[in-house]
């Protein structure tokens, strides 16, 4: 990344951009061009050098906004901001000589790169005349610079606002008449460089002309910048861009210049547009903003694979949106004033927020909004219900087709980049809690609870992470590199996850809270425990249950036998009786397997099968067969328990049920089905492992956990005091993001729980007026418990990089790349990273200790803070002035590191006690440091600064040591002081060594 260090205005189109690039300035010179890339998917532009500063390690560049990149350089970024590519310098300088006589001529954002090239010839020992154009006179800049080494400069505006009225060539035509120059050097715009050749040509005076306009790539790999210079074919990238301009073809030039015109208009137009979405959607924070007759009646086609492709293997089917169909999709979103389909999100997203996120292409911005509410929108995306939930909801859905929110979420999950994760920090934790079952309801849980403070290990009873989004999902439907991404986020922020752990086998319930110390248990262990249809022929040997036969295809990898040990066997013919979305999940494996027939039979119709639509038009199109209003009466099995056939019942659908669904009504009539292979796909039970080992747990009659379920205000309590329960052991099979619901209920409450000091039972009040934690500052930090001073002398096995204490073989999360503190116990330095591997102090050698630090609140501790910022403040003040002052310029770069070092000291300090750092003084006399420091003041000696300087420095450590022995032994205070002593003795012996090397005429360490 590169940073923008100064930025100006010029006019309301054109600005000024400083970069830090030491690479390329060391290597500048006039003439040369950089291409900039402002972020990934951006355009690389073509920027000539108008400046260039070597011991700053800066670029300048003067631009003006004429396409869409550089009306967004100059509205998006600011001072300070950075960008993804910055390459040069590019090109071949300008040749620079003693002419004589040299006129350089500049038009709009020509004058800039002119300016380089205006001093060097100066500084080459020849006469310069500038002629700087502008078309008017608020246009006009860097007058001043020019007229520093301009012999005679001339300044035209066409519309003779200011300056000589007129075009440059005016100008540049009354000069060659009168005082015929020796050389002419003319940048601009195509069009103002071919008419200064055509003024110069009759005068016979060469004149340089730059074509850095003309690039694309800049390196020379793509040949766009071809030019015919001479009647031969020249690459100005890597043989200009300074060319004679007598000699350049530019009709040629100019007619390729039109090549990209009307895309860049679109993307002006586009720009434009997206500008207006946002003044709208954000700004003026508009409701119902476009009529819905205005919309695309229907929602926008996501893309699928072929159907017969497809039918062949498990690669995903649908391919999710690509940006044209996102950004079509997310603008039939009216922004309604009243968002229905907030309230039909089990998790609550809010759904129009992130949808006008991606409707201006803030796509990072789409992800926190979700991210909110929903930890892993790629997988909700793919396999939750929209339809009959949030997209059910839709306002629009009345008069048109309801907004693809799905298929957004989706694609603001696969696309967006996240933000990089890191265990939060909090002053204390809240508490341990278990989470048992790693599918969608624990993992939402943890999510949350991680979130709240709680340190949270989830126990999985298989050997992945995911519950039924493993082995219940095909990955046709969810690619398993989806909730790998997914899982990898919870472990980054600190969750820790234990597989092959059977809760009820390996660990109780019980167990979890007296043994091994939670406070409190979320059970989210699904209901794996399948249903069969009770009828005769069912214990035959190619009979699955639809658990069976998934886990052994996805979890087990049962489709590439014998690569991978789990068998699964498929006749030429199955049956799956069911048409949930599992039933459509083992329909489909089953023709990817290679069933010739796959039939699908099913006691309602259609119009009662739960399955998504989506899914039943997918089995479909892959040539699925369906028999609706059929139920399975009998299984056929010959002599050695092989399935035969299948005798089914013709129904017709009665009354409606308990459910509101018409009751399917035996007919009486039969029909046998040929089969070989038989998948119940009618839904689960509860697994009874863990009820059976929690003593005094309350089920229902169906012995699912009872548990405080079904409002979104629910609190997911059981009976016993500190379980919680949620998703498929409490309702039954359900969906996804209905699991995902329960499990961030559960996490509120169990986190009011532990607030609460344990309060039971818990109430909907008390959990509606749960006040979260907030995280400490800089939350990128380590991922363990707190350790205290002296952590590096537990016994066992430790961290490799900070040496905290890790239990047994016990996956954890590190500290790289964040920041560790660290205290020497016998000099009392505070230092901070991974630079000492053996806990010694770098400063005495001193054995060290981890510092786990929270706020400082008493009041001698603040006073103590209070006097080393003042201090701090007087250090940068000094060395400020000190390099503002001192003619030595070695010196002056030298003062200005140490005033930044002071600078970097108070931010330490504000960070490590959470005190806001103060301003400094402008007014600071280097005179009065000498006072304080009891050295005579003497500017005109270079090596009196030091000397002040160094003075100034021990002087701290002596107030800081004296202060610390004042006070109360074992007190925050004298710690402070300590430390602060510690730090200025450190300034002092870097200070003395800089200063002995500047004296021996060598670079300092800084």
């Amino acid at each position: 990344m590169y940073k923008i260090v100064r930025r100006e205005a010029f006019s309301d189109t054109t600005f000024l951009w400083e970069v830090e690039a030491p690479d390329v300035a060391a290597s500048a010179q006039p003439g040369h061009f950089v291409m900039l890339r402002l972020r990934e998917g951006g355009e690389r532009i073509p920027l000539t050098v108008a400046d260039y500063d070597r011991k700053a390690g800066t670029i300048t560049m003067v631009v003006q906004t004429l396409g869409k990149t550089t009306r967004e350089m100059m509205t998006d970024f600011a001072q300070g901001d950075s960008f993804v590519d910055f390459v040069g310098p590019l090109g071949l300088p300008q040749h620079i000589q003693k002419y004589g006589h040299v006129v350089l001529v500049g038009g709009g954002l020509g004058v800039a790169p002119v300016y380089p090239q205006l001093r060097s010839f100066k500084e080459a020992g020849n006469r310069t005349t500038g002629v700087i154009g502008f078309r008017n006179k608020d246009l006009v800049f860097w007058e001043d610079k020019f007229k520093k080494y301009c012999d005679d400069l001339v300044v035209c505006t066409d519309d003779g606002s200011y300056g000589k009225p007129g075009f440059v060539t005016a100008a540049l035509k009354e000069i060659l008449e009168k005082d015929k120059p020796d050389l002419v050097v003319a940048i601009g715009p195509l069009p103002m460089m071919n008419a200064c050749v055509e003024t110069t040509r009759p005068f016979g005076v060469k004149t340089m002309v730059s074509l850095n306009a003309i690039m694309v790539d800049g390196t020379g790999m793509c040949g766009s910048c071809r030019v015919t210079v001479g009647g031969k074919v020249a690459f100005a990238c890597v043989e200009g861009p300074d060319f004679d301009g007598h000699k350049v073809d530019f009709k040629e030039l100019l007619s390729r210049q039109k090549r990209f015109k009307s895309q860049e208009q679109r993307a002006s137009e586009d720009y434009a547009h997206v500008c207006n979405l946002e003044k709208q959607l954000f700004e003026e924070n508009k409701k119902n903003y476009r009529k819905i007759k205005d919309l695309l009646p229907k929602q926008t086609h996501m893309p699928e694979r072929d159907a017969l492709e497809r039918s062949r293997n498990f690669k995903e089917v649908n391919l999710g949106y690509g940006l044209e169909d996102a950004l079509q999709e997310a603008e039939r979103c009216i922004q309604c004033a009243k968002p229905t389909c907030v309230s039909g999100c089990p998790v609550q997203i809010d759904i129009p927020g992130f949808i006008k996120h991606v409707a201006i292409r803030d796509f990072d911005g789409a992800l926190e909004v979700i991210k909110q509410a929903n930890a892993f929108p790629s997988v909700c995306g793919r396999v939750c219900p929209q339809e009959s939930q949030c997209e059910a909801q839709c306002v629009i859905g009345k008069k048109v087709e309801s907004v693809g929110i799905g298929r957004l979420e989706r694609f603001v999950g696969d696309n967006a980049t996240p933000k990089p994760v890191a265990p939060p920090r909090f002053a204390k934790k809240l508490g341990k809690v278990a989470i048992c079952g790693s599918g969608p309801a624990g993992l939402s849980a943890a999510a949350d609870l991680v979130k709240y403070g709680a340190d949270v290990t989830i126990y999985e009873a298989l050997h992945v992470v995911g519950g039924v989004l493993q082995y219940g999902i095909p990955p046709f439907r969810l690619p398993r590199d989806i909730i790998a991404r997914e899982v990898k986020q919870l472990v980054d922020q600190g969750v820790k996850i234990e597989t092959n752990k059977v809760i009820g086998k390996t660990f109780t319930v019980p167990q979890l809270i007296s043994e091994k110390g939670y406070d409190a248990v979320f059970l989210g262990v699904g209901a794996g425990a399948p249903a069969f249809m009770n009828i005769p022929g069912e214990s035959a040997s190619q009979v699955y249950s639809a658990n069976e036969f998934l886990t052994r295809v996805n979890l087990m990898g049962g489709n590439v036998f014998p690569f991978k040990d789990t068998p699964v066997t498929l006749g030429k013919s199955v049956a799956v009786v069911g048409a949930g979305n599992t039933a459509m999940d083992c329909l489909r494996v089953a023709k990817r397997l290679g069933a010739p027939t796959v039939r699908c039979v099913y006691r309602r119709t259609e119009a009662e099968a739960p399955a998504r639509i989506e899914e039943l038009r997918h089995a479909k199109e892959e040539g699925i067969e369906f028999f609706f209003l059929h139920a399975p009466v009998e299984i056929y099995a010959d002599a050695d328990g092989n399935v035969t056939g299948m005798k089914v019942e013709e129904m017709v659908l009665g009354e409606p049920d308990e459910k509101g669904r018409r009751k399917p009504v035996p007919t009486g009539k039969f029909k046998d089905l040929d089969c070989d292979t038989v998948i119940v796909a009618l839904g689960t039970k509860a697994n009874p492992i863990v009820t059976q080992s929690t003593p005094g747990i309350a089920l229902n009659k169906w012995g699912n956990i009872a548990a405080d379920d079904g409002q979104l205000d629910s609190t997911q309590s059981t009976n016993l005091p500190g379980v919680f329960a949620g998703g498929d052991i409490v309702t039954g099979g359900a969906t996804v993001i209905l699991a995902m619901g329960a499990g961030r209920r559960a996490a509120k409450s169990i986190a009011t729980y532990l607030s609460s000091g344990k309060k039971w039972p818990l109430t909907k009040e008390d959990v509606a007026a749960f006040k979260p934690m907030a995280p400490l500052p800089e939350t990128a930090r380590f991922a363990g418990a707190s350790a205290a001073a002296g952590a590096l002398e537990t016994p066992g096995a430790t961290c490799p990089k900070c040496h905290r204490p890790v239990e047994g073989d016990e996956a954890y999360v590190c500290c790289a790349g964040s920041t560790l503190q660290w205290r020497c116990d016998d000099c009392g330095k505070v230092s901070e990273g991974f630079a000492f591997p053996y806990g010694m102090c770098p400063a005495c050698g001193g054995k060290l200790a981890a510092l786990e630090r929270g706020k400082v609140e008493d009041a001698a501790a603040q006073d103590a803070i209070r006097v080393a910022f003042e201090i701090e403040l007087g250090g940068m003040a000094f060395y400020s002035r000190a390099a503002k002052e001192t003619p030595d310029a070695g010196l002056k770069a030298l003062f200005g590191k140490f005033a930044a070092m002071e600078q970097e000291h108070m931010a330490t300090l504000s960070r490590r006690y959470h005190a806001d750092m103060p301003a400094p003084s402008a007014d600071f006399k280097v005179e009065r440091a000498a006072i304080y420091a009891g050295i005579a003041n003497r500017p005109e000696d270079p090596a009196n600064l030091f000397r002040i300087a160094i003075a100034f420095e021990e002087r701290a450590v002596k107030f800081f040591t004296e202060r610390a022995e004042k006070t109360v032994p074992g007190s925050a205070e004298r710690q402070l002081y300590k430390e602060l002593a510690a730090e200025e003795r450190e300034h002092v012996d870097l200070l003395t060594t800089e200063f002995e090397r500047w004296k021996l005429g060598k670079p300092g360490l800084l």
